[in-house]
């Protein structure tokens, strides 16, 4: 039998690493990586749970009492209406997390299983944390193992699913390699595949699909840890060939030592700046450079010229009719942005007042953009003023991504204004606070009383 023969697959390679993650040996840098991608998942859920879809999903299913903190609700209800609602509104306002080497959203798929699943088992902060980092670099690996993804595969639970699997089952088990493993193929036979091109149309289905991919993730965790048996290799021998569009094995098993990881994927995490497509974001940042230098606002300019990349443009709402369709659309961004001055997410609710201004923007594809994909997220806007000036702004690489990161401060303000918007600005501070704490000896029972109160 030859050495390849009996090399270990990626999968038992993969598990192996994640059994070996452990809180407390874990670098400073992605601790604190870490909790600031949990911190920002929770506050993308804490003011999406206003939202009036995800208010209307929560009557619907009407929650029962359980032991799992439902975000924005007072009482405790079960595990899995937990997950399901929670994890549901982190896509209604377009904020969550992103990767820079595969499209999709690791952290906000992980923290809304984590926390239901930690608080129904009795488990404490520290086995919840170790569970979320290994289950990103379980989920970065495939996600760049992949090669991209078929243009009508949505990048909401793919191959983040795989990772969340992981990481339940670590949670579960304590980190047992052999039901990770098992976890990781099972994840990999689902093969969940939603459609890409939801969101441009606005239909709000799409709230669904992480609900769906980290429930479905939960029972596959649930059933290699009950003994349910996947058929071995399946990332390899079926995942990856199906769903990616250059698989290559290899990197599944990149930046993995005999003692766990020796490079980590979540410093490759980013944080969403804006509430809307990461491919506008190039866009956004640009008005907002124009605004702040150029002084423009919606009575001073004459015509606005929007150039960007062609995914940017498949995906684009030309004339979007409801919030989801406009976080798709660069003429609405743009426009709520000089509108109000800023681009939040209450100024684009209300596209009867943005009609008159895009009606003065235009949006193209300029194929020289496309060069600075998938690295960048390229948009150029040129203005023509009514005075006669005319000022032109290109951004290839937006703020909050992997080349331009966020900062500290940056990360902050967004996960405090976010929870202000249900807990009001003193509490809020406080669930920051008790977020932070949880990696240096903190409780969870004293996050999730912090996140049932409405102080």
């Amino acid at each position: 039998m030859t050495e390849s023969a009996v090399a270990p697959s990626g999968t038992a390679i993969l598990a192996r690493a994640a059994s070996q993650t452990r809180w407390s040996a874990l670098p400073a840098d992605v601790r604190a990586m870490a909790l600031d991608l949990f911190a920002d998942a929770l506050a993308i859920i804490a003011a999406g749970s206003v939202h009036d879809d995800m208010r209307r999903l929560a009557r619907q299913i009407a929650p029962s009492d359980g032991q799992s903190t439902l975000i924005g609700e007072r009482r405790g209800v079960t595990l899995r209406e937990a997950l399901l609602l929670n994890a549901a509104t982190t896509t209604v306002l377009q904020r969550q997390d992103g990767y820079a080497h595969a499209k999709g959203h690791p952290a906000s798929q992980l923290t809304p299983l984590l926390l239901a699943l930690a608080e129904a088992r009795g488990k404490s902060a520290s086995d919840m944390l170790s569970a979320f980092v290994a289950g990103y670099e379980v989920a970065a690996r495939v996600g760049r193992a992949l090669g991209g993804v078929p243009s009508w595969l949505h990048d909401n639970g793919n191959w983040a699913l795989i990772g969340v699997a992981a990481a339940a089952a670590h949670l579960l088990t304590g980190g047992d390699a052999t039901r990770i493993a098992a976890a990781i193929d099972s994840a990999a036979s689902l093969g969940l595949a939603f459609d890409r091109f939801t969101t441009a149309s606005g239909a709000t289905i799409h709230h669904l699909y992480p609900a769906m991919a980290t429930t479905d993730a939960l029972t596959a965790a649930e059933g290699a840890v009950a003994g349910l048996t996947p058929r071995p290799g399946a990332l390899e021998a079926f995942y990856g060939p199906r769903f990616g569009t250059a698989f290559n094995a290899e990197h599944l098993r990149s930046g993995i030592g005999a003692e766990g990881w020796s490079s980590f994927e979540i410093l490759n995490g980013y944080f969403k700046l804006h509430p809307s497509c990461a491919h506008l974001h190039g866009v956004n940042d640009a008005v907002d450079q124009l605004m702040a230098q150029d002084g423009l606002t919606a009575e001073s300019f004459a015509s606005i010229d929007v150039e960007t990349f062609g995914e940017a443009m498949e995906i684009d709402a030309h004339a979007p009719h409801n919030d989801l369709a406009a976080r798709f659309s660069a003429r609405a961004t743009v426009a709520a942005a000089i509108v109000h001055g800023r681009l939040d997410d209450p100024g684009l609710n209300d596209l009867a007042a943005l009609a008159p201004v895009m009606a003065r923007i235009s949006v193209r594809h300029d194929p020289a953009m496309d060069r600075h994909i998938p690295a960048g997220r390229p948009g150029r806007v040129t203005v023509k003023f009514r005075d006669g000036r005319a000022a032109v702004r290109e951004v290839i690489f937006p703020r909050g991504t992997f080349e331009v990161p966020a900062s500290e401060a940056e990360r902050r303000e967004k996960a405090q204004r976010l929870l202000t918007r249900l807990y009001g600005p003193a509490h809020a501070g406080h669930i920051l606070a008790t977020c932070r704490a949880l990696g240096d000896g903190g409780t969870l029972a004293a996050l999730t009383a912090a996140l049932r109160s409405k102080a």
